[in-house]
């Protein structure tokens, strides 16, 4: 009896720490009323991909409270919450681990990054920093050189390509990750997120759903195709224009006076 009682007091206390606000920070100095936080943390305000909930106060995301000569800082929510309480949580069936569980600073820095959307790093290296393989994985694994996490955690992660500068791989051997033009979107290059949707789909592994419900595959298969071709065409055009032109043939003069 007593092992079921600590059991069910164990599970009990892991379910309140995920959802109770995290314990306060004690802030290095006094802060008084309406103190400017940027006038110190000035960094946290600039880059280029600020989050929006900057230019509204840091109090809309952080409660500080002074009580004589200490001051403490803390979230207004439970961190697996407070980003909901702006963004929307979404319904659809399939969910990013992160995401549903509203670890949303793994990807994203919630302040200011030099990435859009605030991720931590660029196209494809913000999901392989997880889903990429590391032969020095030993007993914690640095994220992002941000935050570390057990190796095991780690290793639980489904790995997909040897290692995160890998160009080809997923979801098959010679299929390209990264570095190359985006078929669908020539404009972009190759990322995890040509395929994949960042947070939340209607269909398994995330893949994209596309207007109309077209098939991604599919349609990024007949854009790479038709790209080939439209290429090769413009080769050989430039090709012809470039060739020097053949000399006339000479008149023949037999046919002279005798």
């Amino acid at each position: 009896m007593k092992s079921i009682s600590g059991l069910l007091i164990g599970s009990l206390a892991v379910v309140l720490a995920a959802y109770l606000p995290a314990a306060a920070v004690e802030h290095p100095v006094k802060l008084e009323k309406d103190a400017d936080c940027a006038s110190c943390h000035e960094d946290k305000t600039k880059g280029k991909a600020v989050h929006s909930a900057i230019a509204m106060g840091c109090t809309t995301c952080h409660e500080v409270k002074t009580e004589g000569e200490t001051t403490t800082v803390n979230l207004v929510s439970p961190k697996q919450e407070i980003c909901f309480t702006c963004h929307e949580k979404s319904a659809d069936a399939v969910l990013h681990a992160p995401y549903s569980k509203g670890e949303c600073v793994t990807c994203h820095d919630p302040h200011t990054s030099d990435f859009a959307k605030q991720l931590r790093a660029d196209g494809a290296k913000v999901c392989l920093e997880c889903h990429a393989d590391r032969s020095d994985a030993g007993d914690k694994v640095s994220l992002f050189k941000k935050f570390d996490i057990s190796g095991d955690e780690f290793r639980a992660y489904p790995k997909v390509l040897p290692s995160a500068e890998a160009q080809v791989g997923h979801p098959w051997r010679r299929h390209p990750v990264q570095g190359l033009p985006n078929p669908l979107k020539p404009e972009e290059k190759m990322s995890c997120f040509s395929c994949h949707e960042h947070h939340a789909a209607s269909q398994q592994k995330l893949v994209i759903t596309l207007p109309d419900k077209q098939d991604v595959c599919e349609n990024c298969h007949q854009a790479a195709q038709k790209a080939k071709a439209d290429k090769f065409e413009k080769e050989q055009q430039e090709k012809q224009q470039s060739a020097p032109a053949k000399p006339e043939p000479k008149k023949s003069n037999s046919g002279g006076q005798q």
